[in-house]
C-alpha cells in the first residue's frame, strides 16, 4: 500500500512540474497585450521671459546746479534730466522725487523737503529742489534724486544730485551719481 501512496505522490509531483513547465513556456510565448495607457505625443512647448528694467533718469548736464543761497542759508539744487530716448510709456507723472538722509534714499513729499517745483517734459525736464531748513550755514552738503516708478509699481535706480559748500556756501559744487532702486 505504501508503494501506492508513493507512486500517487510522483505523479502529482510529475503533473505539477508539466503544469509549471508549460505555464512558462506560454508566458513566454504569447505577447504582452496592448493598454489604452500608452501614447506617444510629439508636441513640444518652449516659453521665455524677460525681466522688465525701468530706465533709469539721466541727467541733460554734465554737473547739477547747487546754489548754498545768501551764506548758505538757502540752498538749492536744480536737477535737468530726462527719460532715456527711445523710452516709451513714461509721463512726468512717474517720476518720484528723494532726499539722501543717514537711513538712504526717500522719497519725500514738497511739505517735507520745504518745495520741489518740476517744469518740463520726460525729454526736458527742470526739477528745483529747494532746500530750506535742510542746509544749513556751517558748510557740507546734501544730496537729491530723482528715479521712474514703471509698471506693477516697479522703481528705477536714482538718478542722484550732491551738492557740497564750504562755511557759509563758500566752493559749490555738484556732481552726479546713480543708487540701485530699494
Amino acid at each position: 500500500m505504501r508503494a501506492r501512496r508513493d507512486g500517487e505522490r510522483c505523479a502529482r509531483r510529475a503533473l505539477a512540474a508539466s503544469v509549471a513547465g508549460a505555464a512558462i513556456l506560454v508566458v513566454g510565448v504569447v505577447p504582452a497585450s496592448l493598454t489604452e495607457a500608452s501614447w506617444a505625443d510629439t508636441e513640444a512647448a518652449a516659453a521665455s521671459f524677460v525681466a522688465l528694467t525701468v530706465p533709469t533718469p539721466q541727467p541733460l548736464t554734465v554737473k547739477c546746479a547747487f546754489n548754498p543761497g545768501l551764506l548758505g542759508a538757502a540752498p538749492k539744487i536744480t536737477v535737468d534730466w530726462r527719460v532715456p530716448a527711445g523710452t516709451t510709456g513714461y509721463t512726468m507723472a512717474s517720476a518720484e522725487y528723494g532726499y539722501l538722509a543717514q537711513g538712504g534714499l526717500t522719497p519725500l513729499t514738497a511739505a517735507l523737503l520745504g518745495s520741489v517745483t518740476v517744469s518740463g517734459t520726460t525729454s526736458a525736464a527742470k526739477t528745483e529742489f529747494n532746500l530750506g531748513l535742510l542746509g544749513g550755514l556751517l558748510g557740507g552738503g546734501a544730496s537729491v534724486a530723482v528715479r521712474l516708478t514703471g509698471p506693477g509699481g516697479w522703481k528705477s535706480a536714482w538718478l542722484v544730485a550732491t551738492g557740497t559748500s564750504g562755511l557759509a556756501g563758500t566752493n559749490a559744487d555738484c556732481t552726479w551719481s546713480t543708487v540701485a532702486a530699494s
